[in-house]
């Protein structure tokens, strides 16, 4: 709305009612109708206009002409004080949703803080590599986003395998061949033992035996909250 609303009383008995008999008489919506602003204010001036109606005249001009001869004045009071009232309402529903965005943020953003973040270095076999990696744990095993760094991509019949373990014993973390050029890899191990801390990118050929080739390229360890 673009006209300028003076400061007004708060609603009278007159217009509380009104709006009441409005509401009451209103079914239930999904969505408030797009002519609910109209209907509050026709309904706030019509019941004002009558209940105010003999009470006063409105003031006359020089002339002795009433310049509010079509619109009384008790109507155009009831009119900005729906006017108003359907403000605070907008005000009040842009503050809602305020809340839900902040809301929704927080809870998106809940249960990152348990992420870590640690580098893998380059073995023997590759100096010129590293690795950043961000790993947290989840209700289905380990979550772990790598990042590598001068590591080429795997030659053809060959694949790169991540390994989650102890010193004796690793776990599969899922294969990558980086052919197509660096990007984030995501990774998944489904173990949440807390002496398997250490991380382990191997080459790999592509053939039937499950076992690690221990021809490891990228090395790193890391601990989790609570360990």
């Amino acid at each position: 709305m673009t006209e300028h609303l003076d400061s007004l009383d708060d609603p009278s008995d007159d217009d509380l009612a009104a709006l009441a008999a409005l509401l009451t008489r209103a079914d239930t919506w999904d969505d408030p109708p797009r002519d609910l602003e109209h209907a509050v204010i026709a309904a706030i001036t019509s019941e004002a206009g009558t209940s105010e109606a003999g009470t006063s005249e409105a003031g006359t001009s020089e002339a002795g002409e009433s310049p509010l001869a079509t619109r009384p004045a008790s109507a155009s009071r009831a009119e900005r004080r729906a006017r108003e009232m359907w403000s605070r309402s907008r005000i009040l529903g842009a503050a809602a949703a305020v809340v839900v965005v902040v809301v929704g943020i927080v809870v998106m953003t809940r249960g990152s803080t348990d992420d870590v973040a640690f580098a893998l270095e380059g073995t023997e076999a590759e100096p010129g590599a590293s690795g950043d990696a961000v790993i947290s744990a989840t209700p289905a095993g380990l979550k772990i986003l790598l990042d590598t760094e001068g590591l080429p991509g795997a030659p053809d019949g060959y694949m790169y395998e991540a390994w989650v373990g102890d010193d004796t014993i690793g776990v599969s973390a899922g294969t990558f061949h980086l052919r197509g050029g660096d990007g984030e890899i995501e990774l998944w191990a489904g173990v949440t033992d807390p002496r398997f801390r250490h991380i382990w990118i191997t080459l790999e050929p592509v053939d039937d035996d499950p076992s690690s080739s221990t021809d490891a390229r990228l090395r790193g360890e890391f601990s989790l909250p609570g360990d």
